[in-house]
């Protein structure tokens, strides 16, 4: 008689559980290349936007530019403001968004520059792809008033306000108190992810934590343990 070939139904069941585990085995590592690649992008973006404020700096006599942003509480944390109106690109709306300022003379065409490719929150909002991904210092953070320089909220937050490039830097007094404070607007930051909160708790969309454009103009990565001590929620931390 003659043996057909093939697989018996005990060895494909065997080949199936054999590709499974290696299936398995193999998902979370892909996984965390795929989100190494996702912060990889994130920082090289943030790079760009860092050389395109020092190009516009370079034109403007060492000034860093104006900016409103529509990213602040009252408009996009306000889900009764819709989308459009909150659009940063809407050269009508948002003249003096920070896209629109750097855009298209120092940062060409390329949108996608301000979508973090890992993002949990941005604008539009609603979920699926965002076109913004990142919180911008504009003069008028946290809360969309355009606050006096020189007070809490304008150099822990707002200092995009066309302000030359040298008052940027903190320098130390030697009062303590005086200090602490300047320590805080020393972890300011002119372009970062935007982050969600979980109860008491702020999460990145980097494995918990963010990328951030620091005020000395570098890319930084602050893990989740950072920014929860730096984002604390009820009005504490340093909420940069």
């Amino acid at each position: 008689m003659r043996r057909k070939n093939g697989f018996t139904l005990i060895e494909l069941l065997v080949v199936v559980s054999i590709i499974s585990l290696l299936v398995s085995i193999s998902m979370p590592a892909m996984s965390a290349v795929r989100r190494k690649g996702y912060a990889t992008t994130c920082q090289t973006r943030l790079y760009e936007i860092s050389r395109a404020l020092w190009a516009y700096s370079v034109a403007n006599d060492s000034r860093v530019p104006y900016v409103e942003s529509p990213m602040v509480n009252p408009v996009f944390g306000n889900a009764a403001v819709s989308n459009d109106d909150a659009n940063p690109f809407d050269r009508e709306k948002w003249p003096l968004s920070l896209q629109n300022v750097l855009m298209p003379m120092y940062l060409g065409e390329e949108e996608a520059i301000f979508s973090c490719p890992a993002a949990t929150r941005g604008w539009p909002r609603g979920g699926g792809l965002f076109r913004v991904a990142y919180r911008d210092a504009g003069a008028n953070q946290p809360n969309g008033v355009v606050d006096s320089a020189g007070t809490y909220f304008r150099e822990s937050f707002g200092f995009l306000d066309g302000r030359p490039m040298e008052e940027l830097r903190v320098h130390f007094t030697g009062n303590p108190i005086m200090d602490l404070q300047r320590r805080a607007w020393a972890r300011g930051t002119y372009v970062r992810d935007l982050v969600e909160r979980e109860g008491s708790k702020v999460r990145g969309p980097h494995d918990g934590g963010i990328n951030v454009l620091n005020r000395e103009f570098g890319v930084e990565f602050r893990d989740v343990k950072t920014i929860q001590q730096d984002l604390a929620p009820a009005g504490g931390g340093v909420q940069f």
